[in-house]
C-alpha cells in the first residue's frame, strides 16, 4: 500500500473542501445584518424553583393524623451559583384565588398562624450546591372542619439578584391539607406500607373492608375500590361519559351508610373506571376528550365525597378517528388522561392499573408522572415499577387475586421483601366472605410490616347491607 500516495491525496483534498468552506461563507456574510439572539436568552440566568422537601412534588396532599406535622420546602436553581445566595419563603394567600380558579376548586386558606418556617424562612444555597431546605410545620388547630381541603400556597419571596423567577408555577408550591385525626383507623404510620383492595360490587359489599383488622384495632386496607363503573360513549351528547351499572349507582346513592362508614375510619374510597365493549377508551382519548372526561370524573368524586379514581385500561373496541373526542390508543393518551384527571383534583387520588395501554409515560407537557399517577397497581403476581420521577413509594410490589386465589401471598417473608425493596403497597382482588378462611390465610405478613397480627374475622356484611352479621355463623348456608 502507498501511504506517501494516499497522505498526499488527503491533503490536497483537504485544501479543496476548506477553499470551498471559504467561498460558501464569504458568500453567506451579511456585513451589519442583526443577528437574532433570542436562542441565547436566558443562558447566564440561575432560575429557581419550589418543591416540597420529603417529596419533590410541587402539590403535596398532608393529611394530619397527629398534632403536628413535619416536612421541609426546597428550593432548587437550574445551575450552581457562583457565590452564596438565598431567598425566602412564605405563605402567599394571594396565590390561592389563581390556583382556585385554575383548577376549578375551593380550597380554603389554612390558618396562616398554625404555619411556622424554620429560620424565618430563609433559605441559603451554598456555592458548591444547587438547592436548599428549610423546615416547615403545620400545626393542628381548633376549628378545622373534617373531610374539608385547606390549602397552603408557599412561595419564593427576597430572592437576592442572581436568582431569577421564570413564572408563577415555579415561584410556588402548594400543600393540600385535610385533618384526619379523628379518621386514624388506617394510619398505621408514615412510612408503613399500605393495602390497596378492589371489590368486586356485583356481588360483594364493600364494607367487608371493615372485617380485615388487626390485633391492635387498625385496619389493613387503606384504599379500595368500587370495581367498576365504565367509560361509554354517550351518542346524544356526543361524548364519552361515566356510566355506572345498577350496582355501582346502589353505593353512590346510598354512600351515606355503605361508604361513608369507611371514610370516617380513614379508609379511601375510589371509583373504578374500565371500558365497556365499545369506541370509547381510558387509553384513546384526545386531549380535548380526555380534559372533559378528567372534569366529569373529578364532578363525580366531589358529588359522591369519594377521594379519588382507579383507572384500567381493558375491554374497550376500536376508537372513531373521526370524533374529536377520540385518538389512537397509546400510553400517551392514557397519560394524558391521568394528567388533566390530577389537575381537576388535585386533592384526590390519581391511580392506574399497569395494564394495557395505561401506564408508561414519564410526563405530560414536561410534568413529571410523579405530580398526577399517585399509585400505580400490577397484574396479579406482578409489581408495578416506578415511571419518570416515581418511586417504589407510589407503586404495588404484590397483587394478589382472592377469588382464584392466585398472585402470591402477603407471608412474612414477602413482608421483608416489600420493606427491603421499598415498595409502598401491597394490592388484594375480590375478596368475599364465602372465602374469608383462604383469603386470611395469605395475609400472615401482616404482623412483619405493622408489629401486630391480622385479626381473624368475627363479621361481614351482605350485599346492599349495612348491618353486621356474624362471621361464620351467619354465612349462607351451602
Amino acid at each position: 500500500m502507498n501511504m506517501k500516495y494516499i497522505t498526499s491525496g488527503l491533503f490536497a483534498a483537504m485544501i479543496v473542501c476548506s477553499t470551498a468552506f471559504l467561498i460558501s461563507c464569504a458568500d453567506d456574510l451579511e456585513v451589519g445584518k442583526n443577528i437574532d439572539e433570542s436562542a441565547y436568552s436566558g443562558i447566564y440566568e440561575n432560575y429557581a424553583y419550589l418543591r416540597d422537601g420529603k417529596s419533590n412534588l410541587v402539590s403535596k396532599v398532608v393529611e394530619l393524623h397527629g398534632e403536628t406535622y413535619a416536612t421541609t420546602v426546597k428550593m432548587g436553581l437550574s445551575k450552581t451559583p457562583n457565590t452564596a445566595t438565598s431567598a425566602k419563603v412564605k405563605i402567599d394567600a394571594a396565590y390561592l384565588e389563581t390556583y382556585n380558579k385554575a383548577h376549578n376548586t375551593d380550597f380554603a386558606l389554612y390558618p396562616q398562624d398554625l404555619v411556622t418556617f424554620a429560620n424565618e424562612g430563609i433559605l441559603t444555597v451554598n456555592a458548591n450546591t444547587k438547592s436548599a431546605e428549610v423546615e416547615m410545620t403545620i400545626r393542628a388547630g381548633e376549628g378545622l372542619q373534617e373531610d374539608k381541603t385547606y390549602a397552603i400556597p408557599v412561595a419564593i419571596s427576597d430572592q437576592s439578584s442572581d436568582i431569577t423567577i421564570k413564572d408563577e408555577d415555579a415561584k410556588h408550591c402548594i400543600y393540600l391539607v385535610k385533618d384526619m385525626r379523628n379518621a386514624g383507623d388506617t394510619y398505621k404510620g408514615e412510612d408503613a406500607v399500605k393495602g390497596y383492595l378492589f371489590f368486586e360490587v356485583n356481588g360483594v359489599n364493600p364494607l367487608n373492608t371493615l372485617s380485615f383488622q388487626l390485633e391492635n384495632g387498625k385496619l389493613i386496607w387503606d384504599v379500595i375500590v368500587l370495581f367498576a363503573a365504565n367509560i361509554n360513549y354517550d351518542a346524544e351528547a356526543g361524548r364519552p361519559r361515566v356510566q355506572c351499572n345498577p350496582n355501582v349507582q346502589y353505593l353512590l346513592d346510598n354512600n351515606e351508610t355503605l361508604l361513608q362508614p369507611l371514610r370516617k375510619r380513614g379508609v379511601k374510597v375510589l371509583l373504578g373506571l374500565l371500558g365497556n365493549h365499545d369506541i370509547t377508551g381510558l387509553a384513546q382519548l384526545s386531549n380535548q376528550g380526555a380534559k372533559d372526561f378528567a372534569r366529569e370524573v373529578a364532578q363525580y368524586c366531589k358529588a359522591y365525597n369519594l377521594d379519588g379514581v382507579n383507572y384500567d385500561d381493558e375491554y374497550s373496541k376500536s376508537p372513531d378517528l373521526s370524533n374529536p373526542s377520540l385518538t389512537t390508543p397509546s400510553t400517551a393518551a392514557a397519560a394524558r388522561l391521568c394528567y388533566e384527571t390530577k389537575l381537576a383534583m388535585p386533592d384526590k387520588l390519581v391511580t392506574v392499573f399497569a395494564y394495557g395501554q395505561m401506564y408508561g409515560v414519564a410526563t405530560v407537557d414536561g410534568v413529571d408522572a410523579s405530580e398526577w399517577i399517585d399509585v400505580a397497581v400490577p397484574n396479579y403476581g406482578y409489581s408495578a415499577h416506578p415511571v419518570g420521577n416515581m418511586t417504589k413509594k407510589q407503586c404495588a410490589g404484590i397483587a394478589m387475586e382472592f377469588h382464584l386465589g392466585i398472585g402470591g401471598d402477603l407471608s412474612p417473608s414477602t413482608a421483608h421483601s416489600l420493606i427491603n425493596d421499598g415498595y409502598g403497597w401491597y394490592m388484594g382482588f375480590a375478596p368475599s366472605p364465602g372465602k374469608y378462611s383462604s383469603i386470611f390465610r395469605r395475609l400472615t405478613g401482616a404482623e412483619t410490616l405493622y408489629g401486630s397480627q391480622i385479626k381473624q374475622p368475627t363479621i361481614f356484611y351482605k350485599k346492599d347491607d349495612p348491618t353486621p352479621y356474624k362471621y361464620p355463623d351467619d354465612l349462607p348456608k351451602k
